[in-house]
């Protein structure tokens, strides 16, 4: 892969934002979780309020326009894996538990690894040297 200039710093810092790739992972999870319960209340709730901080934080990135943020490309990696996952798993009806079960455990195994090995990067969205 061909490594060039960043056209545009926020939206890269955005994608690879490691808070909304946390809660992306939690809501897809949620979203697992009320396909396979399909009665339960607790996803559901969950998931709203994963989302709303989704959105709340997704609109801080763009209002407040921080200079930094902290990114996680593995987590960025791992998430897109997980909701290819979610749309097939939803897309086929999974004919056995396992197959809502089993990512759900993935998910915590995620995030926790996420937390204890720190690839954290703090990403400079407006960077001198990237404007020149």
């Amino acid at each position: 892969m061909k490594t060039g200039k960043i056209r545009h710093r926020r939206l890269c810092a955005f994608y690879e934002s490691k808070v909304l790739n946390a809660l992306m992972i939690t809501i897809v999870t949620c979203l697992l979780l009320m396909a396979y319960t399909q009665s339960m209340l607790l996803p559901v709730i969950c998931g709203t309020i994963a989302l709303l901080c989704f959105i709340c934080y997704s609109i801080w990135i763009w209002v407040k326009k921080p200079q930094k943020i902290i990114i996680n490309k593995w987590l960025s990696y791992m998430n897109g894996w997980f909701t290819l996952y979610f749309l097939i798993i939803t897309a086929m009806d999974a004919p056995n538990e396992w197959w809502y079960i089993t990512p759900i455990c993935f998910a915590v195994c995620i995030l926790c690894i996420s937390l204890i090995r720190s690839q954290d990067e703090i990403f400079d969205i407006i960077d001198m040297q990237a404007e020149k």
